[in-house]
């Protein structure tokens, strides 16, 4: 069964809100195996809402529209429907009518002919209860398409669509949903020269690939008449092994999480020590639940003396013609300075250029110092971070705690951006 999502509204395209319907629809009607193969956002023109619909009546089995349902004048599409299927009719109908004069009872208000309006369908189409609000929506038939027209406001739009549509779409057997694999540490045309064949648009189960929350995201589409859960668990398989070690455990949504997994399966304890991020690592892992099992603190050391008095940085380190606060060994004093003084078992430390300033050929803008400070001993990595000052932090954050990730985990890898000596 294939489904096409029809979003209606000037302001969708006037940018003044984000159409959050389409997303929610797309997704609910995945989890129920239902690919979603057209999409369209019209603004408030009678003629091109119905346009639109037959058009993607033509090519889905079933249209799932949004907006367009309420009692002013730019709200047309009740119109727009009857001119698809009863040639512009529409009647009033005596139970919505009923149930737009209880509302404006129950909240003092007169019942006039604007609010009358949302009791107005074509008389081919049937109305949808709205328990969370005054305007019904409407089922009908468009060609050989079932159509559920559903109200602009995403709480009225949920609850309808969960009473109404997925009732009468859920199939009689389990469906198969889409699988999602997580990677972090390398950038989308890393991960598809790494999946290579695999991203063949004639494979099935097919596979997808998008970067969205600093995460590639790899989705596993159950196309195919021949696809069941044997074949997506071996895709799937083939996508971890391809992508290892930058891919996250399946229950990890991102990188922050899965370093407290690693860090718990080791009994280790993290500490921190930052200077360009600004206790951003330190905000970062404390966004996890439960992290004060696995994190014991941090400092912020952005001025070379915090540096040199909290974590026993030596001062020859910032002297004239001497390595300064972005090096291999300032970094590396500061990670063993902060396992030392929080007696942890890891700690992270980075020091490095966010710009917009401060860059010299040696030490261009982006350029980041990370040192590690474990059971084995203390390392030093460096990165050259693309993007403004904010790319530059962010990007920070993560390459660091992928490294802290991969030594708890024993795995290695280039980190993204790694800029060798």
């Amino acid at each position: 069964m294939k489904a096409a999502v029809l979003s209606i509204g000037d302001e969708l395209l006037g940018g003044r809100i984000v159409d959050t319907n389409a997303a929610y629809l797309c997704r609910a009607l995945a989890e129920i195996g239902i690919r979603t193969v057209a999409g369209e956002t019209v603004g408030d023109e009678r003629a091109d809402i119905a346009a639109a619909a037959e058009r993607l009546a033509r090519c889905a089995d079933i249209v799932v529209a949004t907006g367009g349902l309420g009692p002013t004048p730019d709200d047309l599409t009740r119109w727009s429907l009857a001119d698809l299927i009863d040639k512009g009719e529409v009647i009033d109908d005596a139970v919505a009518l009923e149930v737009v004069r209880s509302w404006c009872t129950k909240h003092r208000l007169p019942v006039n002919e604007a609010r009358s309006i949302v009791a107005k369908r074509p008389p081919s189409a049937t109305f949808l209860t709205n328990d969370c609000g005054t305007a019904p929506g409407l089922h009908a038939m468009v060609l050989s398409a079932q159509t559920w027209w559903l109200p602009g406001p995403p709480n009225e739009m949920q609850s309808m669509f969960r009473r109404h549509v997925l009732p009468a779409l859920s199939p009689t057997d389990t469906p198969l949903a889409p699988t999602e694999v997580r990677a972090v540490g390398l950038t989308e045309v890393q991960a598809a020269d790494l999946l290579g064949d695999l991203l063949d648009r004639t494979r099935r189960p097919r596979l997808g690939i998008r970067v969205g929350g600093r995460v590639v995201r790899i989705a596993i589409d159950p196309v195919g008449e021949d696809v069941d859960a044997a074949a997506i668990n071996s895709l799937a398989g083939e996508v971890y092994e391809r992508l290892h070690p930058f891919v996250l455990p399946q229950d990890a949504d991102n990188l922050f999480t899965a370093v407290g997994d690693a860090l718990c399966k080791r009994k280790w304890t993290l500490a921190t020590a930052e200077s360009c991020t600004g206790g951003g690592i330190g905000s970062a892992v404390t966004s996890v639940i439960g992290s004060s099992a696995w994190y014991a603190g941090g400092w912020v050391t952005y001025a070379n003396s915090m540096k040199m008095e909290q974590l026993a940085v030596p001062s020859w380190l910032f002297g004239q013609d001497k390595p300064g606060a972005v090096s291999s060994e300032t970094v590396q004093a500061m990670a063993a300075g902060a396992r030392e003084r929080a007696g942890s078992d890891i700690a992270i430390a980075v020091s490095g250029v966010a710009g917009p300033d401060g860059g010299t050929l040696a030490k261009p803008v982006g350029t980041v110092w990370l040192g590690l400070a474990e059971p084995e001993g203390v390392h030093a990595r460096r990165i050259l971070v693309p993007g403004d000052r904010d790319r530059i932090r962010t990007g920070t954050i993560d390459v660091a705690l992928q490294w802290v990730r991969w030594v708890a985990t024993g795995d290695d890898a280039p980190l993204l951006w790694e800029w060798p000596e």
